[in-house]
């Protein structure tokens, strides 16, 4: 019958890494496929949490089990146990970490995109909200477009706020407006395609390879998009506002 007092030290390592590697991959997908779509993963810094997450899974937790694997040990089982449920809590936290800070809206405000992470959002605005943003979306940021108060007194009030430090319109989802309603103005905010191009050989091929994909039945411009680690680039199209779709280039 098989035991874990039958396995090798290298053995139960074997097993143990395979385990951590199922469940890493599992992780992983939901992090880069559904909270952290491209090209939000590399723009909202998700790379170095995961890799230390996945580097407590994968590494770490195999490695000691390695180093205090001994079949004749009397609590040999306690210690297994120990070791596998401070690896699950280190991996439960940082995944929960990782679903707190995931991008939730991509707002328009004025000119350019602002991303929102969850935990970024304003819980009071927040409350105010119209149904469709009193929740943050649970499966990849959503478009929406934010709208300064049309009060002046409240639109000086927020403006300080945010000054001060405050949340501005892109995390008070009270202010939000369903991206539709603000599609043309979007359209007419993008700036000419052929801009990104001139920035350098890279970009010029990106855009070119773009275009080929996309541009068909469409005036293509872009539109800024700011994140919290790297901001990138919206193609939208300029007649309906549409997004066609996202580049990994500087829009500044």
């Amino acid at each position: 019958m098989f035991t874990v007092r039958s396995l090798s030290r290298w053995q139960a390592f074997v097993i143990h890494l395979g385990l951590s590697i199922v469940i890493a991959t599992v992780v992983i997908g939901l992090v880069v496929f559904v909270w952290y779509p491209p090209p939000y993963f590399r723009a909202m810094g998700g790379g170095l949490l995961l890799r230390l997450i996945i580097g407590v899974d994968v590494v770490v937790g195999p490695i000691i089990t390695l180093i205090i694997f001994d079949p004749r040990k009397p609590r040999l089982g306690v210690d297994l146990a120990i070791v596998a449920t401070l690896q699950l809590a280190a991996l439960a936290y940082g995944t929960f970490v990782m679903f707190e800070a995931r991008p939730a809206w991509t707002v328009f405000v004025k000119d350019r995109f602002e991303v929102t992470a969850a935990n970024a959002i304003d819980a009071a605005s927040q409350a105010r909200a119209a149904e469709a943003f009193r929740r943050a979306p649970l499966t990849g940021p959503r478009l929406a477009a934010g709208v300064p108060p049309s009060d002046p007194s409240q639109a000086l009030a927020l403006s300080l706020a945010t000054m001060a430090g405050g949340p501005d319109i892109a995390a008070q989802p009270h202010l939000f407006v369903p991206y539709e309603q603000l599609a043309a103005a979007v359209g007419r905010a993008a700036r000419p395609l052929q801009a990104l191009s001139r920035q350098g050989q890279r970009q010029a091929e990106l855009v070119n390879a773009f275009v080929a994909e996309h541009g068909a039945g469409h005036d293509l411009g872009y539109v800024p998009v700011r994140a919290r680690n790297q901001d990138f680039t919206a193609v939208v199209d300029r007649r309906s506002g549409e997004v066609v779709g996202y580049l990994p280039l500087n829009p500044w």
